[in-house]
């Protein structure tokens, strides 16, 4: 952040500091930025880069959000994940909506579990059916023939090839 505004670092520890008292949250750098997420799962829901602040919000309460936060903007609002940005020289400014913003967006990113984890616990939360029992007759793979193929009648040292030659080429 201190390339673009010296000013919005202070702002930035200071939003992941009280984020981090309000909410448990996994906190994980890229390169240059921040990607914040609730604790066990995998979506971002706090996206801290050198230029501002991406928050997640239900798309329905996109431009609501962005319209309670002077100079933020929805990023895209066709994308499933849609995104409200906030430039970095107005973190200081909306600092108390972004803070609540954010706290609701790890709420709302809460549901997507990683995938890993949701199949364990499908799978110990499902009543588990008795086995029926193994027949007893097995089969088995067919026995590979092996196919003796004709050695050269001079030297009867190498198989002849399919052209019917010895391999050597002195017989």
């Amino acid at each position: 952040m201190d390339e673009y505004n010296p000013g919005a670092a202070p702002s930035v520890a200071r939003l992941l500091l009280e984020l981090r008292g309000r909410t448990t949250v996994d906190v994980r750098t890229v390169g240059r930025a921040l990607q914040v997420r609730p604790q066990g799962a995998t979506g971002v829901a706090v996206y801290i880069h050198p230029g501002g602040v991406d928050v997640a919000v239900d798309p329905e309460r996109a431009n609501e959000v962005a319209l309670s936060m002077p100079g933020a903007y929805v990023r895209d609002p066709d994308d499933p994940n849609t995104v409200v940005t906030l430039e970095a020289d107005l973190i200081d400014e909306n600092y108390d909506v972004l803070l609540a913003t954010a706290v609701d967006a790890v709420e709302l990113r809460k549901t997507t579990v990683k995938p890993v984890k949701a199949t364990r616990a499908k799978a110990a939360a499902a009543p588990k059916a008795p086995k029926a029992a193994k027949a007893t007759t097995t089969k088995r793979a067919p026995a590979k023939v092996e196919v003796e193929r004709p050695r050269c009648p001079k030297c009867r040292q190498y198989e002849l090839l399919a052209s019917g030659e010895c391999p050597s080429g002195y017989c």
